[in-house]
C-alpha cells in the first residue's frame, strides 16, 4: 500500500504471524490479552487510513485495536456485526481486512458518517461532484434554525451548508454529505463554526467569520485521500434498534462491538449540533436519547434485549466480543463486564475471559481529581464453541 502515514509503513497487512489457524477460545484469548495495539506503531494516535478520520464521534474505539479485535477470532470473508458502531471504525477496518460487514447505529450523525465510508468513490469523481454544487443561499432561509446553532455560524455560511446538505441528502451522496459533516464544526481553519471542541459543540468564545463552504470540502476530500483504498465494499450500514434488527437468523459470523457505556455518555446531547443539520431538533433529540441505551435503571435490560437479537443472527458457537466501560459512581464502580457477562449467560453465552484495558490518565485534569479508567473486553461465544 502507497501513501500510508507513517505509523502503517512498517507494518505488512499480509504478515503471516497476524493469519492465524485457530480459533479456540484460549488462543483467541490470548490474543487479544497482548494487547498488540499498544505496540509500535500501532500505539500512534493517527495509526490507520484516513478514512478513519472523517467524523469526530465520543468514546469511539482505536482502529488499531479494532485491528487486532477483528483479527484475532475472525478470518477473510466471514461476516462481522456491530450492532452499535458509532462512525464505523469496527465495519471499516474489518472491510479493510478483507470481511463482509454489517454496521448498525441509530444515532443520525454516526449512521451517516459510517454510511459515507461505505460510498467510495474516485478522487477525480468526488471533486467533480464539488465543483458542480450550486449552493444557492438565495433560497436558504435560517428561521428554522435555533438560537444554539446561530452561535456558531456566519449567515453566509450557515446556508451554505444548508443548502449543501438539501443538495447531497437528496442526490444520495453519502460520501460528501459525510465529509461534509466532519467539517461541521470545530477548532482548525478547515472547520465551518466558530472555534469549538471539535467533539462536543461547547458555545464558542469569538464571533464567527464568514468561511467558504466548497474550498474546506475539497481540502477535507483531498484529506480522506491521502491513502490508497479500494473503491469496491463489502458492507452494509444499518439504522435501527438493536433491539429489532433486520437481520436472518444465523448470518453473522461474529459480533464485535463496543456498546453504549453505562450512562457514562450522553451521544445525543454530545452530537446535538451535528445531528440539528440532520433534522433533529431538540424534541426529536429527547425523543431519540429516550432510544438509545444509556439510562442506568434500565441499561441491563435493554442490553439483555439486544443480546436476544445477537443470539438469533450470530451463528451457534461464534464470537461475541464486547468493549465495555466501567461506570463510575462517586466512590462506587460497577464492572459493566461483569454485568454483562452474568446476564447474558442466562441466554446462553458462554465467557471466557475478561481482559483489562488500561486507559491513558487525561493530563488536563487535576491531580485531586485523577483516577484509573479501565475498557474491558468481554470474550464471549454464543454457546459452545464450534470450530471455524
Amino acid at each position: 500500500m502507497k501513501n500510508m502515514p507513517n505509523s502503517q509503513k512498517s507494518f505488512n497487512f499480509m504478515d503471516d504471524k497476524f493469519n492465524y489457524n485457530s480459533f479456540e477460545p484460549l488462543k483467541v484469548y490470548n490474543r487479544i490479552k497482548k494487547q498488540k495495539w499498544k505496540d509500535s506503531p500501532f500505539k500512534a494516535q493517527n495509526w490507520g487510513i484516513w478514512l478513519h478520520h472523517m467524523g469526530a464521534y465520543v468514546g469511539k474505539i482505536k482502529p488499531a485495536m479494532a485491528h487486532f479485535l477483528i483479527r484475532s477470532c475472525t478470518k477473510p470473508n466471514q461476516v462481522i456485526f456491530d450492532p452499535f458502531c458509532g462512525i464505523g471504525t469496527i465495519p471499516l477496518e474489518g472491510d479493510l481486512l478483507g470481511r463482509k460487514v454489517i454496521g448498525n447505529d441509530l444515532n443520525p450523525y454516526a449512521f451517516f458518517i459510517s454510511k459515507a465510508k461505505f460510498h467510495r468513490d474516485s478522487k477525480k469523481k468526488i471533486l467533480d461532484r464539488i465543483d458542480k454544487l450550486n449552493l444557492n443561499n438565495d433560497r436558504i432561509s435560517l428561521d428554522n434554525c435555533s438560537d444554539f446553532m446561530l452561535k456558531f455560524y456566519h449567515p453566509d455560511t450557515l446556508k451554505e451548508i444548508l443548502s449543501a446538505i438539501k443538495i447531497l441528502k437528496r442526490k444520495k451522496d453519502y460520501f460528501l454529505l459525510g465529509c461534509l459533516l466532519g467539517i461541521i464544526h470545530g477548532h482548525r481553519p478547515g472547520h465551518l463554526s466558530a472555534v469549538t471542541s471539535l467533539v462536543i459543540p461547547y458555545l464558542p468564545r469569538t464571533k464567527p467569520i464568514y468561511k467558504e463552504v466548497k474550498s474546506r470540502l475539497v481540502a477535507k476530500v483531498e484529506r480522506m485521500f491521502k491513502n490508497d483504498f479500494s473503491e469496491r465494499t463489502d458492507g452494509i450500514i444499518l439504522n435501527e434498534n438493536s433491539k429489532k434488527l433486520s437481520l436472518n437468523n444465523n448470518c453473522v459470523d461474529a459480533v464485535i462491538s463496543s456498546p453504549p457505556y453505562f450512562n457514562t455518555l450522553d451521544y445525543s446531547a454530545d452530537n446535538k449540533l451535528r445531528n440539528e443539520f440532520l433534522g433533529i431538533n431538540e424534541l426529536k433529540r429527547k425523543k431519540l436519547k429516550q432510544t438509545l441505551i444509556q439510562q442506568n435503571k434500565t441499561y441491563i435490560e435493554e442490553m439483555l434485549e439486544v443480546g436476544l437479537e445477537i443470539k438469533r443472527v450470530l451463528k451457534k458457537g461464534a464470537y461475541c466480543i464486547f468493549v465495555l466501560g466501567d461506570l463510575h459512581s462517586g466512590k462506587k464502580i460497577i464492572n459493566t463486564a461483569k454485568e454483562i457477562s452474568e446476564a447474558y449467560k442466562a441466554l446462553g453465552f458462554i465467557t471466557h475471559g475478561v481482559i483489562d484495558d488500561a486507559m491513558p490518565v487525561n493530563k488536563a485534569i487535576p491531580n485531586s481529581h485523577k483516577r484509573n479508567k479501565l475498557d474491558r473486553i468481554l470474550v464471549m461465544t454464543n454457546g459452545k464453541y464450534k470450530k471455524i
